[in-house]
């Protein structure tokens, strides 16, 4: 009988030294993934064959999809008893903020930005920040400043509307180059209509598609194989 066709219901699981000690290092979110993954091992590990790999002499990798955990694993079935010997939570590196800096008269590129970048999103590599993220009442430059101090990376909508916001230039856009001096920030900018961005400190930076063909002069199948090639880009930037 292979192990996939063994009675594993009713088992036990138990933490090895080195499982135990790791486990203390855990987010309290991932601890509580532990402990939904001990139950469904107790329970009956054949109901989520599609996250076991099984090795030999008893030992399997069990895959839980979000947050993103692997436990090495080995069975006694004599005693019914699952020991966890070691785990692995890449989801213990921190999703970074992704700043994403415009002005509110090209909102409808955000939106379409934000749409591509959807993936990154949904596998934990960003968070998305941009300044809707500003409940009211809030400290807007408190939370624009906490908000890069933990940046990946910023990304630039830049048009002449947003070269011309006063708030942009005078408040967000100092914070934005001082954290990419200070702290390693990754300045990317999309250009995004044509603007004089040429005479500014911006374009001292990393354009992410060819600033002579911005994006509102593309046709819509072109634009689209722009955006993929910024997500691309981007992608790039923030897994390195």
């Amino acid at each position: 009988m292979t192990h996939a066709e063994q009675d594993f219901s009713e088992f036990a699981t138990s933490y090895t030294k080195n499982a135990r000690e790791i486990r203390a290092t855990l987010t309290e979110e991932v601890r509580s993934a532990l402990m939904v993954i001990d139950d469904e091992l107790s329970d009956d590990p054949k109901n989520y064959a599609h996250r076991t790999v099984m090795l030999s002499d008893g030992m399997f990798i069990y895959k839980y999809p979000k947050p993103v955990i692997e436990l090495t694993c080995k069975m006694d079935v004599d005693r019914k008893v699952i020991h966890v010997m070691h785990v692995v939570a890449p989801a213990l590196v921190a999703t970074k903020p992704l700043f994403i800096s415009y002005s509110h008269q090209d909102k409808e590129w955000l939106s379409e930005l934000r749409k591509w970048l959807k993936p990154l999103e949904k596998n934990d590599l960003i968070k998305i920040w941009d300044d809707r993220e500003i409940m009211a009442g809030d400290r807007w430059a408190e939370e624009i400043r906490t908000s890069l101090s933990s940046a990946k990376a910023a990304v630039l909508l830049v048009t002449q509307d947003f070269l011309a916001s006063d708030f942009i230039s005078q408040q967000e856009l100092p914070q934005l180059l001082q954290a990419a001096k200070s702290d390693g920030v990754e300045i990317l900018w999309i250009a995004v209509s044509a603007s004089t961005v040429e005479d500014t400190e911006i374009s001292k930076f990393q354009a992410v598609n060819n600033p002579t063909e911005p994006l509102d002069g593309l046709s819509a199948p072109e634009q689209k194989k722009e955006f993929l090639q910024i997500y691309k880009k981007i992608k790039q930037v923030i897994e390195g």
